[in-house]
């Protein structure tokens, strides 16, 4: 790791603090170097309320609240545009639809998002209420169709079209059993239609948040539906020129100082973070219940950028668990 000040004497270089394990001091140091960053970087920010939304886990209600206070605190006594530097993999839609309507309307004029590397799912919802979002080589957004305990919602709906037209294929009473064992054994009526539901609600969410960032309203349909029922896969890469395809050059930016300096921050946290990777304690376990960074502290930046990291300390391993008794949980993306 090559930080900038890790030759200046009486610093302590980074290699040295990750190597010591404290928490603290490593939360401290990574704060200040973004304090640093916002102090370089402030001239050619001017007029923004930069926030930054960087986080492994789940986008929820508690980064809404982060981000409202941060807002708050950066200009109590006027209104900036709002800048929001994200790196996520997605979470909670009703959070992700609440903090592009709380940047929206918290902006004086603009509402701009910067995305490094990635904004997938919910975190590509907060990105359709801007006025642009500024995408570079790497930079990612994503489909925004629901899941429910990592399986899509559309893909359920699939697979009754699918056993259905295996039994027109298959007239007779071997096709009629098929059908009977699935309706006895796994399907539920309420289910299908709650997932119905749902699936409708995001388009509906989408639509608004993109109306909001200025598309007309039968364009924001398209997008919305296009985003939720087009791709067959939730983590699909729409990069910046299928952006710019789907949601034109006046939105999608690809050269910025928003961009260049959503890049630099990036760069900081994620050394960081992969600083503190440790060896994974089971390198040869093949299940989607392991997750690869729970072993060691984590990094998470969300708020302002004078006060928003946070370093959570390693979980204690546990060994690969079984699927087949698996709780369930709310939807989403």
């Amino acid at each position: 790791m090559e930080p900038k000040d890790s030759d200046v004497e009486g610093v302590e270089n980074w290699d040295d603090i990750i190597a010591g394990g404290d928490v603290k001091k490593i939360q401290d140091r990574l704060q200040r170097d973004l304090k640093g960053l916002m102090r370089t970087w402030k001239r050619r920010l001017r007029g923004y309320s930069v926030v930054i939304l960087y986080k492994r886990g789940r986008i929820d209600s508690t980064d809404t609240d982060k981000l409202f206070q941060a807002l708050q605190e950066i200009a109590p006594n006027k209104r900036n545009n709002v800048l929001l530097i994200i790196e996520s993999g997605g979470g909670d839609p009703k959070s992700g639809y609440q903090i592009s309507k709380l940047c929206r309307e918290w902006a004086a004029d603009k509402f701009m998002v910067a995305v490094p590397r990635h904004a997938k799912s919910a975190a590509t919802m907060i990105a359709l209420g801007a006025d642009q979002v500024h995408m570079g080589l790497l930079s990612e957004l994503g489909p925004v169709d629901p899941q429910v305990l990592g399986v899509p919602m559309l893909a359920i709906q699939d697979s009754i079209e699918t056993i259905t037209q295996c039994v027109n294929d298959n007239p007779g009473e071997s096709g009629a059993k098929m059908w009977a064992e699935y309706l006895s054994s796994q399907f539920r009526f309420d289910q299908l239609g709650r997932n119905q539901r749902v699936v409708e609600s995001i388009v509906q969410y989408a639509e608004r948040l993109l109306v909001a960032g200025k598309s007309d309203r039968p364009r924001a349909n398209e997008i919305a539906n296009r985003l939720v029922h087009d791709y067959k896969d939730h983590g699909f890469v729409i990069d910046s020129e299928e952006a710019i395809e789907i949601f034109g050059e006046a939105s999608v930016v690809v050269s910025s100082n928003e961009l260049s300096f959503s890049e630099e921050v990036y760069r900081v946290i994620r050394n960081v973070e992969i600083g503190l990777r440790g060896p994974d304690p089971y390198p040869n376990a093949i299940s989607p219940s392991i997750d690869p960074w729970s072993h060691t502290a984590r990094v998470k930046a969300v708020g302002a950028l004078d006060n928003c990291v946070s370093v959570i300390p390693p979980r204690r391993p546990t060994p690969p668990r079984e699927f087949e008794n698996e709780p369930e949980s709310d939807y989403g993306l």
